[in-house]
């Protein structure tokens, strides 16, 4: 079986902005986050990572009618784990087959010199505080994989206005891109339903 079918990954990339100013709360250090917990293997269509990419409603799973493990909760990354490649999740528009549109979930696999996106992981979050003139972002769902497709789901460090620190964008978006692919979430249209006339 291939690494891809083994892990049976989604990609989660979801960006929810958040209308008007930001008000910041009380400060969330990285630092007070537990230590990730090592997952068998890496997996985007969990219920727990679809309900953080807002995908499902928390509790809820997607409807593929295949049965996930839940993923544990985002933590420090380990001093041990030795990561491999990445699995970038985010929800991935719609998509349409023999049974309706779906609400997608898009996983993209990443390769390379992952040196600099662990130690950008591994940075504290900022304390919050102060009044934030940007939108707030919801940053994508990760999964660091070791070479044997372990897996841990690193927390994102975030800046003072609770949106995640751009040093771990820089670092994924200097990874080359090996796969990706889309996976059905939520049937939000049968095929058959009528369209509403004009």
């Amino acid at each position: 079986m291939g690494v891809r079918a083994r892990w049976a990954v989604g990609l989660a990339l979801p960006v929810a902005l958040v209308a008007g100013l930001a008000s910041c709360g009380s400060p969330e250090p990285a630092a007070d986050s537990p230590t990730a917990v090592v997952a068998p293997a890496a997996d985007c269509l969990s219920a727990r990572v679809l309900a953080d990419l807002g995908l499902v409603a928390a509790g809820g799973a997607a409807e593929t009618g295949t049965p996930h493990a839940d993923a544990p909760e985002p933590g420090r990354v380990p001093d041990g784990f030795q990561a491999a490649s990445v699995v970038v999740c985010s929800p991935g528009g719609t998509l349409h087959d023999s049974s309706g549109t779906w609400v997608a979930l898009t996983a993209s696999w990443r390769e390379g010199d992952l040196a600099p996106l662990v130690a950008a992981l591994r940075r504290p979050s900022a304390p919050r505080g102060g009044t934030c003139s940007t939108a707030a972002v919801l940053p994508p769902a990760l999964w660091l994989v070791d070479a044997l497709g372990q897996a841990i789901r690193p927390v994102w460090p975030t800046d003072r206005c609770g949106s995640p620190q751009p040093a771990v964008s820089a670092a994924l978006d200097a990874l080359e891109e090996t796969d990706s692919e889309q996976y059905p979430v939520r049937l939000i249209s049968p095929a058959g339903t009528p369209t509403a006339s004009p």
